[in-house]
């Protein structure tokens, strides 16, 4: 979806954006241990997508890190003395093209901790390194269960919701007892993980899953997919997808809500709003951020930086990019600036903390970010050229807690 669809339940589109950014800092290489000598720059390295289908998730995650640097260090981007450089990768178009930037990251450029992942697959397999070389890598915004279920170690925290998280919301977004539902979503670890989750749920929240269609996540003809869910006929059809173009065209070109199936999907970011939802004032739906639903003083800061400094607002994954940096900001002062793997991961695991969407808390038994999610209604509003979410409840962080899936490791 992800939403975050990256959602669980998440529909997006993407414009391609190209530009580097690294932070302040020097260029010294720290030590195995720690941070190295009191003045050796503490390193970040993020593997995202910069260019490319998901530029606009990168972009927005991009953002909200720098953001979120200058906040939690009070705008000196310095931890106890030691100066913070990132180091951004264009690298997460594959798996693995990700890996090869994270092992350049690590290897040469001696980074002390791994960021970013906005496709599952990709992130899923840079957790392999982590391990390998005792390095906390912070995930986001990708959002399989799996990142924190089977393929977890003691490294990874994940900052953004997972697909049961968004898929629960998704869930309660339906309120029609008993209801038929359809689901269709792109055939990768994302996809599958959405659905599988969204299923269980649904079962148990008293709801028919009857079907479930994957397709290519390239693909630009729905035609097959949507042939069977018409032949199925259900009351909802549930969409997750992440990226442009999506199933939305072929959706509306086959009228699937003129013959009485009604469309569900998380909220997506706003270019995918304005691109894909023009016509769809008075739909419900789920969000894990629109920036007018928080009210908090992270939040607004995060919308006047946003609007200083990158004359935008702050989109779908920019909340996750500024609670990333803030959650390690906030691990590397327990440790007094020392960013060894083992000594950050130990101060993470779980971390309550502040960030724009308000509390966050990383649970110690996988390390997954519990935070709050939106139930919203799309509303015409003056001086928006696209639907506005519009709140109707916080869904809380205890409504959406998701079960532990890496066996206890």
């Amino acid at each position: 979806m992800r939403t975050r669809y990256q959602w669980a339940g998440i529909v997006m589109t993407a414009t391609v954006v190209a530009s580097l950014m690294a932070g302040c800092g020097t260029n010294s290489t720290p030590s195995a241990t720690g941070s190295g000598p009191s003045n050796s720059a503490i390193k970040i390295g993020v593997v995202t997508a910069l260019s490319g289908a998901l530029a606009d998730y990168g972009q927005e995650w991009k953002r909200g890190f720098t953001i979120g640097l200058q906040y939690a260090t009070g705008g000196t981007d310095k931890i106890d003395g030691h100066p913070i450089q990132v180091i951004w990768s264009d690298g997460d178009s594959t798996p693995t093209q990700s890996v090869i930037d994270a092992k350049n990251l690590l290897q040469s450029d001696g980074v002390n901790v791994l960021a970013g992942g906005v496709n599952s697959a990709s992130a899923i397999a840079m957790e392999p390194l982590a391990q390998k070389y005792q390095t906390v890598y912070m995930v986001g915004p990708a959002v399989a269960d799996s990142i924190t279920g089977k393929h977890y170690n003691k490294y990874i925290f994940k900052i953004s919701p997972n697909s049961y998280m968004e898929a629960k919301a998704a869930v309660m977004s339906i309120s029609t007892p008993g209801a038929t539902v359809a689901q269709l979503a792109p055939s990768y670890a994302f996809g599958y993980d959405s659905v599988a989750a969204f299923q269980q749920l649904a079962t148990q929240a008293g709801l028919k899953d009857i079907l479930n269609v994957y397709a290519d996540p390239t693909a630009t003809d729905f035609t097959p997919q949507l042939t069977k869910i018409l032949q199925a006929h259900p009351k909802y059809l549930f969409v997750t997808w992440a990226g442009a173009p999506g199933p939305w065209n072929s959706i509306v070109n086959m009228q699937l809500e003129k013959q009485g199936i009604t469309v569900v999907t998380g909220i997506p970011n706003i270019a995918a709003i304005q691109a894909l939802f023009g016509n769809f004032a008075g739909m419900h739906g789920f969000t894990t951020y629109f920036y007018t639903l928080p009210h908090n003083p992270i939040n607004n800061y995060l919308i006047a930086h946003d609007q200083s400094e990158f004359h935008t607002v702050p989109d779908l994954f920019d909340p996750d990019g500024m609670a990333a940096a803030i959650a390690i900001v906030d691990g590397l002062k327990k440790t007094d600036g020392n960013a060894n793997g083992n000594a950050l991961s130990a101060a993470l695991s779980g971390m309550t903390f502040q960030g724009p969407k308000g509390t966050y808390r990383f649970r110690a038994s996988d390390h997954q970010a519990l935070q709050n999610q939106y139930s919203v209604v799309l509303k015409n509003e003056p001086g928006f050229n696209y639907p506005v979410p519009t709140l109707l409840k916080v869904i809380t962080a205890n409504e959406t807690i998701p079960p532990v899936l890496n066996n206890g490791q």
